[in-house]
């Protein structure tokens, strides 16, 4: 701005005072309004590592890691998924549409043109991956009329049928764009794959593998077909092929899952816990029983000695809590099983998706019967492979390392064998319960994979009576019974009445009967409920 100049006169015995109005540099000004330090475009590469930093199973829930059974608590108030006592935690998120479909249309926005193909493609995949979660939780969701701004504020709910199918195509079509003639995914900017085209193709058609296989229980044509299109499409089948975020235990750099248990619930190894958890009976038993050397990795028991505690992570010494059996500090509290200090890492990595995980839908896909290209033994022994090869992914924390030789993991497959002769149910059952194990933390995968499939069966019935006998804990609002899905959030009740009241009347429920979280996905149907009240 240019100066201003006050310029005096005397005249006649008095004082004139003649402002020179100033003139004034509008640029100079609005310049000074600026933060010099702030970024005011925005650049694609930023907000592509944010897309994948945002994506996958990002954080893990009480609910979910209580109910299926991987952890209990003798606490009331916070068990939700071990005793059922509220249903804190079981309320779904629409934070889908503002948070990554929002950021997927405003990347795409700035990557036109044929030669940032693999980016848009890349950006696709990432949210199909999120919404698939979505929908998963809640059912019936807002989809082709979303994301429409002010042309409509008040979209209807699609049905999770006609979403699945959509998504199915969109995956289709996002994979098949892929150009290896073209620039790749963003480089470094990419913390999955550096960029790397061909191993982000085999991300989609893994993505396509699970949804396809999603499917199983309610449209077996569709999903065979989608399965075997996924599978030879190509699919993630080598340790590098793992897409997975690196942590590190500094500030802003701290696994945020791992974070948020440590802080509710394992601030300090041994002594009483936060919420009081502990692993469970269920889950302990079941490491111990087949002799998984992935238990001395992800388990310890805190010996105590004077006034400080011992790590032991021997096999024979773990022992898991019964779930939804006690709501007081047992006395032998201290002897019981909790998740390692590799485990409870700041610094170890979250997997979003990997070759386990695809083995062991292809192991299934075999036993039904589909054109896969291997055998359902064959592609089962590889899903545990890759599933124990991945624990080298984590830091070693002594005792606890999480190498697992090749010896220890073909004593395992020789001490616990594919069931090739056994019935197709009895081949789910042991696909399934793998995949509980091997996907632990996964809880989102995990809940739905185990709505779909039936299995493991889970006991909910642990807690003794006066009579004596074994019943679901008194005062559930469940009704004893693992939910199957959340509910939605109230603000939809408010804003979008009429398509909210439409989709939760179809999917067989009303704010005037209460749900107990119990109705169904589309894709959760068929014989067995994967629970059972009878201990």
């Amino acid at each position: 701005m240019k100066k201003t100049f006050l310029k005096t006169i005397y005249a006649a015995g008095a004082i004139v005072l003649t402002l020179v109005a100033p003139s004034c540099d509008t640029e100079a000004l609005t310049d000074l309004n600026k933060n010099p330090n702030a970024i005011e475009t925005n650049i694609p590469e930023y907000s592509f590592t944010a897309l994948v930093l945002n994506s996958g199973p990002g954080q893990n829930y009480r609910a979910l890691g209580q109910g299926m059974q991987y952890f209990s608590s003798y606490k009331e108030v916070p068990a939700t998924g071990d005793k059922f006592y509220n249903f804190s935690g079981t309320v779904g998120e629409f934070n889908i549409y503002t948070s990554q479909w929002n950021r997927v249309n405003n990347l795409v926005a700035m990557i036109p043109g044929p030669e940032n193909v693999n980016k848009r493609a890349a950006a696709e995949i990432l949210r199909i991956l999120e919404f698939h979660q979505s929908t998963d939780q809640l059912g019936d969701m807002p989809y082709s009329e979303a994301m429409k701004g002010d042309g409509n504020l008040k979209p209807k709910y699609d049905t999770q049928q006609s979403i699945y199918m959509a998504m199915l195509n969109e995956l289709d079509a996002a994979v098949k764009s892929f150009d290896a003639t073209k620039p790749n995914v963003f480089g470094n900017a990419d913390p999955y794959f550096k960029g790397d085209v061909a191993k982000w193709k085999k991300f989609g058609y893994t993505l396509m593998l699970r949804l396809g296989m999603r499917m199983s229980e309610k449209d077996a044509a569709n999903s065979k077909l989608w399965v075997e299109k996924a599978v030879a499409g190509g699919v993630m089948t080598a340790f590098a092929d793992i897409a997975y975020i690196k942590y590190a235990n500094v500030t802003g750099q701290m696994n945020p899952r791992v974070n948020g248990m440590i802080t509710g619930d394992f601030a300090a190894p041994g002594g009483d816990n936060v919420e009081g958890s502990k692993w469970t009976a269920r889950f302990i038993d079941h490491l111990k029983t087949t002799q998984d050397p992935r238990l001395p990795v992800i388990s310890v028991v805190w010996v105590p000695s004077g006034t400080t505690y011992t790590a032991n992570n021997t096999p024979a010494t773990q022992r898991g809590m019964k779930e939804g059996a006690v709501n007081t500090r047992p006395s032998d509290f201290d002897t019981y099983s909790e998740p390692s200090l590799l485990y409870l890492d700041r610094g170890s990595p979250i997997i979003t998706m990997g070759p386990a995980e695809a083995y062991l839908i292809i192991a299934e896909a075999a036993a039904r019967g589909w054109n896969v290209g291997t055998t359902a033994k064959a592609a089962y022994d590889n899903g545990v492979r890759a599933a124990m090869a991945q624990w080298a992914l984590w830091p070693t924390v002594a005792p606890h390392s999480g190498a697992i030789s090749t010896a220890q993991v073909d004593a395992y497959l020789a001490a616990n064998p594919y069931p090739t002769a056994g019935t197709l149910a009895q081949q789910l059952e042991f696909i399934a319960t793998q995949h509980w194990v091997s996907m632990l933390g996964d809880d989102y995968e995990v809940w739905s994979n185990w709505r779909r499939i039936k299995y493991p069966v889970f006991n909910y019935a642990n807690w003794t009576n006066q009579a004596g006998q074994k019943v679901s804990y008194p005062g559930n609002v469940t009704a004893g019974k693992m939910f199957r899905r959340f509910s939605y959030p109230i603000a939809e009740r408010n804003v979008n009445n009429t398509n909210y009241l439409d989709a939760i009347k179809r999917q067989n429920f009303s704010e005037e009967a209460i749900d107990l979280l119990q109705g169904r996905m589309w894709w959760d149907v068929g014989p067995g409920t994967g629970q059972s009240n009878v201990n």
